[in-house]
C-alpha cells in the first residue's frame, strides 16, 4: 500500500453492513491511512462530523440504507468528501447512479489490491487537490525556491517528473470521462464510436479501433492490441496504432489503455445484454400484437393499463378509449370481483367463464384466464386478463346439442312408422270387422276394446316423443317411478334394436330386472332421455349383438339405483376417464360426443350420481345413484279443495271437421253446452262477451290461427277463460306466450272426456 499524498495520513470511513469485507477493507487501508468503520448508512451519517473523513468507501447494497441514499446525504453533509462506490452487481443502472450522485469511482467485487490502492489514491488527490490550493501554492514556491538551487540536471529531472505527472493526471481524467460514457452509452456502435474519439482527440494517437476478430490484430512498433474480455470469454480488442506520428506508447498509457479494456469488457457484455433485451421485449410485444385472444393489463385500482389488437377486436374498443378505464367496464363486475378475490387469497391463476359488461361488445360469452402480479412482498399489484371469445363455440355445442336430439328422432323415426302402423293396422282391421258384423255384440265390444287400447298406446308413443323433443312444457319436478322411467325409453328404443335383429341376424337380447324401489324427484322427460341414450349407447357397444341388462333396486342411505350394463366392446382406461366429456366421441362422423355427457348433466341435475366401469372386450357397465323421495316431501303435498262441478257455456274451434265433431261430442258428453266453429273468422262472428264460459280452440288452423284468435278475443273480453288444444306440441320459447294470453291450459291431443272436463271445471272455477 502506497502512503498518503500528505505528510498526516488521510481519514477513510469504510461503511459495509456486512463485516467480513467491512475489516477486509480497514486491515488493507490500517498501514497508510487513518481508518474508521460503520457497519450501517446511519451509523455512518453520525460518524462523519466526528471523524471529518477525507474518503468514505461505501458498499452499494446494505440492508437498512442502501450505498446510493448514504452516498447523496454524505454529499449534502460535506460535498468535498469524495466517495468510491464497492458492488457485487455490476447493474449498469446502479453504476450511472452512483456517478451521478457525486461518487469518485466504483469497484466491482472482487477487486485487487492494486486496484483499491489506485482507486484511494486518486481520490485523495482530487480531495487534497481541491481542498489544498492554498497549501499547493506555498509548497510549490517552496519547491521553486529548491529548484533553483539544484543543478540544471536536477531541474530537467523535476521537470521531466511534473511533467509526467501532469500526463498521468491528464490520463486519469480521460479514464474517468470514458468510464462515464462507458456507463451511460448503451447502443453497441455508439458506445465504440464515442470511446474512440474520445481516446483518439485527447491522446492524439493516430487511429483507435474496437474489433470482434476472433484472431487478434498485429499491433506493429508504435501500436498497442489491449484483449477485451470478461469471464465468459472474448469480445474484442482495442488496437491503437501511432505509426504516422511514430511516437512511442509509453508504459503507463498501455496500462491506462488495458485498464480500459477491462472496462469495455463490462460495456460491451452490457450492451449485448441489453441488445438482447430489447430484442426480447420486441419479439413479447409482437407475439402480444399477434395474439388471437385479448390480452390486458389490469392495475392494482382496477384500471386498464394495456390492451392489444385481439382486445380492440373482442370488445369494438379502441386502445386509447380502453386504457384508463375501469376494467368493469368490459367484464362482468361479480364474476371479475370473484376472480381477483381467489387471487389475492393467494391462487397464482384463476380461469372463468363471464359476459361482457352491458354494451361493451357483441361477445356474449367469454372465457377469461386471470393471473397475479405479485410485488416484492407478496401483494397484488396487478392482474393479466387473457380474454376469448367462445360464444360461436357455445352456439355451436347448442346446435349439436339439437343435432344429437334430431339424429336420435330420425333413428326412431322408422320404428316410430313401424308402431303406428300396426296400431292403425288393428284399428282400420277391427272397424272393418264391426262394419260387417254390426250385430253381432261380442265382436263389436271386443274390437271397440283393441281400438281403445291402439289408439291409446299410439297418444303414449306420440307424447314420449314430445317430451323428448320439448315439445311439451318442462315439467316441474315430480314423484317419478324410475322402472317406468325404464319401459318408456324401452319402448321408445325397442323399434330400433329389433329393426337391427332382423336386419343384421345378430341377436340382440334384452334383460329387465326392474325391482320396485321408491319413488324420487325429477322430470319424466329428462330422465327418459337420459336412459334413452344409455340404452342407444349400449345397442352401438355391440354392433355383433349381445345382451343388454337393465336393473333397478334400492340401496343404502336412502337411495335407488338403475344400472345400465351391455355385453359390448368395451372401453380403455382413457376412454374411460373421457366418457362423459362433451364432443368425445369414438365413433368418428357417426357420433357426436353429446350423447353421455347429456346423461351425466341430467343426472347431476336431479342430484345423482353416474360412474362406468368398463374393460376392452368386457362390455361396460353404467350406474346411477338417486336420493329418494323424503317423508318431508310427501308432507308438503296439500289436498287441493274440491270446488263444485258446473255446466259450462263452451265455443269449440278447429278446422278439422272430424276432430271438431269429436271434441262437441266429447263435451256434449260431459254435460256441457257446446257451440261449434270450423275457423277462427267463424268463432269470432260467433263470439259475444258473456255469451261463452270457456273457449276451447285448436292452435294450428289454416287462414287464423289459435294465437291469432286468443289475441282478438282478448281485445274484446278480458276474462273469457281460454283453452289452447294442440296435436303439434308446444316450443319453448312459446310459454311466456301463453302466459301473456291468459290461456288457462294448453291440452295436448288426443284427449279423453275425463281429461276436457278437468281442463273445463278447472278454468271456469279460475284454478
Amino acid at each position: 500500500m502506497s502512503a498518503s499524498v500528505t505528510a498526516t495520513p488521510s481519514r477513510i470511513l469504510v461503511v459495509d453492513d456486512e463485516v467480513g469485507p467491512r475489516e477486509s477493507l480497514r486491515m488493507l487501508l490500517k498501514p497508510a491511512y487513518q481508518v474508521k468503520t460503520a457497519s450501517s448508512g446511519p451509523a455512518a451519517l453520525e460518524e462523519i462530523p466526528r471523524f471529518r473523513p477525507d474518503l468514505v468507501i461505501l458498499d452499494i447494497k446494505m440492508a437498512e440504507m442502501d450505498g446510493l441514499e448514504v452516498l447523496r446525504r454524505v454529499k449534502q453533509l460535506d460535498p468535498t468528501i469524495e466517495a468510491v462506490m464497492i458492488t457485487a452487481y455490476a447493474s449498469l443502472e446502479t453504476v450511472k447512479l452512483a456517478l451521478t450522485h457525486g461518487a469518485f469511482e466504483y469497484l466491482i467485487k472482487p477487486f485487487s489490491r492494486q486496484n483499491l490502492d489506485d482507486v484511494v489514491r486518486r481520490a485523495l488527490l482530487r480531495r487534497h487537490s481541491d481542498l489544498g490550493r492554498r497549501g499547493q501554492v506555498a509548497r510549490l514556491v517552496d519547491e521553486m525556491r529548491a529548484l533553483a538551487a539544484k543543478t540544471s540536471e536536477l531541474e530537467e529531472a523535476a521537470r521531466r517528473e511534473a511533467a509526467e505527472q501532469a500526463l498521468r493526471v491528464t490520463q486519469l481524467s480521460l479514464l474517468r470521462e470514458i468510464s462515464r460514457t462507458i456507463v451511460t452509452k448503451l447502443d453497441p456502435a455508439e458506445l465504440m464510436a464515442s470511446v474512440t474519439e474520445q481516446l483518439q482527440s485527447a491522446l492524439g494517437y493516430d487511429s483507435v479501433r474496437i474489433v470482434s476478430h476472433a484472431t487478434p490484430p498485429r499491433a506493429g512498433d508504435a501500436g498497442v492490441v489491449c484483449p477485451i474480455r470478461d469471464a465468459e470469454g472474448s469480445l474484442g480488442y482495442l488496437v491503437v496504432d501511432n505509426r504516422n506520428m511514430r511516437r512511442p506508447i509509453d508504459p503507463r498509457e498501455r496500462e491506462l489503455l488495458e485498464m480500459l479494456a477491462e472496462y469495455l469488457a463490462i460495456a460491451v457484455r452490457n450492451a449485448r445484454l441489453y441488445g438482447d433485451l430489447a430484442e426480447t421485449e420486441r419479439s413479447l410485444e409482437r407475439l402480444v400484437a399477434c395474439a388471437g385472444e385479448a390480452i390486458i393489463t389490469v392495475d392494482a385500482e382496477d384500471r386498464i393499463r394495456a390492451w392489444n389488437p385481439a382486445a380492440e377486436r373482442i370488445f369494438a374498443m379502441s386502445a386509447a378509449d380502453a386504457i384508463g378505464r375501469p376494467v368493469t367496464d368490459v367484464l362482468l363486475g361479480a364474476d371479475y370481483a370473484e376472480a381477483k378475490r381467489r387471487l389475492a387469497a393467494g391462487t397464482a391463476t384463476h380461469a372463468f367463464e363471464t359476459r361482457c359488461a352491458a354494451g361493451a361488445t357483441s361477445a356474449s360469452a367469454l372465457a377469461v384466464t386471470l393471473s397475479a402480479l405479485h410485488g416484492r412482498h407478496g401483494s397484488l399489484e396487478g392482474l393479466i386478463a387473457i380474454v376469448r371469445d367462445i360464444t360461436l363455440q357455445r352456439e355451436l355445442e347448442s346446435q349439436l346439442h339439437q343435432s344429437e336430439k334430431l339424429a336420435a328422432l330420425g333413428q326412431l323415426a322408422g320404428g316410430i312408422a313401424h308402431d303406428f302402423n300396426n296400431l292403425l293396422q288393428a284399428i282400420l282391421g277391427y272397424a272393418q270387422l264391426m262394419k260387417q258384423n254390426p250385430d253381432n255384440a261380442d265382436l263389436v265390444e271386443r274390437s271397440l276394446n283393441v281400438v281403445e287400447t291402439a289408439a291409446i298406446d299410439g297418444s303414449e308413443t306420440v307424447r314420449r316423443i314430445q317430451q323428448f323433443a320439448r315439445l311439451r312444457p318442462d315439467e316441474p319436478f315430480i314423484r317419478v317411478d324410475l322402472p317406468q322411467i325404464v319401459h318408456d325409453a324401452v319402448a321408445i328404443t325397442r323399434p330400433r334394436w329389433e329393426e337391427r335383429t332382423a336386419r343384421d341376424n345378430r341377436p340382440l337380447e334384452l334383460r329387465l330386472a326392474l325391482d320396485p324401489v321408491p319413488v324420487i324427484n325429477g322430470r319424466p322427460a329428462e330422465l327418459t332421455e337420459m336412459t334413452t341414450n344409455l340404452i342407444l349407447n349400449a345397442l352401438d357397444a355391440m354392433p355383433d349383438g349381445g345382451t343388454l341388462t337393465i336393473t333397478t333396486r334400492g340401496a343404502p342411505a336412502g337411495s335407488v339405483t338403475l344400472t345400465v350394463s351391455d355385453t359390448g366392446v368395451g372401453m380403455s382406461e382413457e376412454v374411460r376417464r373421457r366418457a362423459f366429456e362433451p364432443f368425445f366421441s369414438t365413433k368418428g362422423d357417426a357420433g357426436s360426443g353429446l350423447g353421455l355427457a347429456m346423461a351425466y348433466s341430467i343426472a347431476k341435475r336431479h342430484g345423482g350420481e353416474i360412474r362406468v366401469e368398463s374393460e376392452p372386450g368386457r362390455g361396460a357397465t353404467f350406474t346411477l345413484t338417486f336420493p329418494v323421495v323424503t317423508e318431508g316431501t310427501h308432507r308438503t303435498n296439500r289436498r287441493t279443495p274440491v270446488a263444485p262441478r258446473r255446466h259450462a257455456r263452451v265455443l269449440v274451434v278447429d278446422d278439422d271437421t272430424q276432430v271438431l265433431a269429436i271434441l262437441t261430442e266429447l263435451t256434449q258428453s260431459v254435460g256441457h253446452a257446446v257451440t261449434s266453429a270450423a275457423s277462427g273468422a267463424a268463432a269470432l262472428e260467433l263470439f259475444e262477451p258473456g255469451r261463452f264460459d270457456v273457449v276451447l280452440t285448436n292452435v294450428g288452423m289454416a287462414g287464423m290461427n289459435g294465437w291469432e284468435l286468443a289475441h282478438r278475443l282478448r281485445a274484446r273480453d278480458r276474462d273469457v277463460a281460454i283453452l289452447f288444444i294442440t296435436g303439434w306440441g308446444l316450443r319453448e320459447e312459446d310459454r311466456g306466450r301463453l302466459t301473456a294470453l291468459g290461456i288457462h291450459r294448453c291440452l295436448f291431443k288426443p284427449v279423453g272426456p275425463a281429461e276436457l272436463d278437468v281442463a273445463i271445471q278447472a278454468a271456469v272455477n279460475g284454478r
